[in-house]
């Protein structure tokens, strides 16, 4: 019989997120008022239908403030799904790290979390 060889995790880290494909997830937040308050059915389709051209799976939570998508991290990070998203719900700018500003102040941060669990 011959031996395997265990590839992509090489070893499970019990905590930790595991790929084994070029995939992840991303949350998207909105602070919650003025330029950044919560989304609509209706409000929220510009936003998903430019998500939805990048992920794979994605859910607008209920409060309309959460966006949870899973897409293809080779291609895609915080800053760029950030800007993408930001320049669809209004004007501002990128700010730091997956933040985008509104020019009210207001925001919406989008994170790539270390583990499900905690969503």
């Amino acid at each position: 019989m011959s031996a395997t060889t265990r590839v992509n995790p090489t070893a499970v880290a019990l905590g930790t997120i595991q790929r084994t494909f070029q995939q992840t997830v991303f949350v998207y937040t909105l602070s919650g008022s003025g330029t950044a308050s919560a989304l609509t059915a209706s409000s929220a389709a510009s936003i998903t239908d430019e998500i939805g051209t990048t992920s794979s799976v994605f859910q607008v939570k209920s409060n309309g403030l959460v966006i949870i998508t899973m897409g293809d991290r080779h291609m895609l990070d915080v800053d760029t799904l950030a800007s993408r998203t930001g320049r669809i719900i209004g004007t501002g700018s990128l700010t730091g790290t997956g933040v985008w500003t509104f020019t009210d102040t207001t925001t919406l941060t989008v994170t790539e979390p270390t583990t499900l669990f905690a969503m």
